[in-house]
């Protein structure tokens, strides 16, 4: 209301824009609206369009909500349930929308938590661990390293054998020096033929 007072009182466009620093078509706006409506044209005005083409029918919105409160199930699985029970085609998208609209917001349950951590090497019980890699990856050596290892027929895998948490002896596995670490045992496989 200041900014069209201030209009009224000097009569110019661009001196009330530059006393409000703002833009002279902003000016206009806000005069016309003033003009046409008075006071009650200075409102806030919703910017919904009048109509939307595109917006989904209300019969099809009803099938979705009913079908969703008699499955129960997720945006996709509808999507499947109501082409082939119904020969309704909508993208799970168009379902997403329809359910957020209408207030499903979908399962917010609390993820269970997992602390504190509980790991293997805890246990009393005595295990073991493997661990087998593809050495000849072409992708990670890059070609030059990989036609050597074809070449020289070394071998295509590489494992890892780790004792137990309680220190266990493995046959044929000689423990490190340090008390305090596992022993481990390294290994080659299958050479590239």
């Amino acid at each position: 209301m200041r900014l069209v007072e201030t209009y009224l009182e000097t009569g110019s466009v661009a001196g009330t824009a530059r006393r409000w620093h703002t833009s002279r078509n902003l000016v206009r706006q806000w005069v016309e609206r003033y003009r046409d409506d008075g006071v009650r044209g200075l409102d806030d005005r919703s910017r919904r369009p009048h109509h939307c083409p595109t917006q989904t029918v209300a019969q099809i919105e009803a099938a979705v909500l009913e079908a969703k409160k008699a499955t129960g199930y997720g945006r996709k699985r509808l999507a499947w349930y109501l082409w082939r029970e119904k020969g309704l085609a909508l993208s799970p998208h168009t379902i997403r929308h329809i359910l957020h609209r209408n207030g499903f917001r979908g399962r917010k349950t609390k993820r269970k938590t997992f602390y504190p951590a509980h790991w293997a090497w805890e246990e009393e019980q005595p295990f073991t661990l493997a661990d087998v890699k593809d050495v000849l990856d072409k992708g990670a050596l890059g070609t030059k390293l990989w036609d050597h290892l074809a070449k020289r027929k070394l071998p295509r895998y590489q494992w890892t054998f780790l004792a137990g948490a309680d220190e266990t002896p493995v046959p044929g596995v000689e423990p490190r020096a340090q008390p305090h670490q596992r022993p481990v045992l390294h290994g080659t496989g299958d050479a590239v033929g």
